[in-house]
């Protein structure tokens, strides 16, 4: 999957979709159950890290001695519900599998030393679905930012991967599921 950040290094939400219709069959009751999902955010072209194509933990330069420091977010997550905002999307919301959130706090105090602190926040699907998340459905993996400047008009890729098993749902199960999805 790949987008881009605006020149302020700003994402509105914005959705992949992974075709799972070669593993799951809604009419013969056979699904996914999907026991992790794992995210890699990399700029494999015109980034910071030219050899190895890391995303930067670093969010924005900040150089100005007592300049006020500068917020930034990165939120991914899978679900398979299209939320209009990912400001709508948590470990509780309905339908989501997992949620990866990366936090950068930079600026540079009075005497002029660099302050960078960075946070990320896993819950994938062993912590939300313990018995993995059953889909009948293509899964959906959205992402958003805000402020990530350092990477203002560049365009990030990120790798997926899914570890799932096959699984038979019950009828019952199945109409559960299903009538969850008209309920969008």
């Amino acid at each position: 999957m790949q987008f881009s950040f605006d020149a302020q290094g700003d994402r509105t939400t914005l959705y992949g979709r992974i075709d799972l219709s070669q593993y799951v069959n809604p009419i013969s009751r056979e699904g996914l159950a999907i026991k992790e999902v794992k995210f890699m955010l990399r700029e494999p072209t015109q980034g910071t890290f030219t050899n190895t194509g890391c995303f930067s933990p670093v969010a924005d330069w900040q150089s100005a001695v007592g300049s006020v420091g500068v917020l930034s977010a990165v939120k991914l997550y899978a679900t398979t519900r299209a939320y209009e905002n990912a400001a709508e999307v948590g470990i509780a919301s309905p339908d989501v599998l997992c949620v990866y959130e990366k936090i950068a706090v930079q600026g540079v105090n009075t005497t002029g030393d660099s302050a960078l602190n960075t946070y990320e926040y896993w819950y994938g699907p062993s912590d939300l679905h313990p018995d993995g998340f059953t889909v009948v459905s293509d899964l959906l993996v959205g992402i958003a930012a805000d402020n990530w400047s350092l990477n203002a008009n560049d365009t990030i890729e990120v790798d997926i991967m899914l570890v799932a098993e096959p699984v038979k749902i019950s009828t019952e199960r199945i109409n559960e599921i299903l009538s969850q999805a008209q309920d969008l």
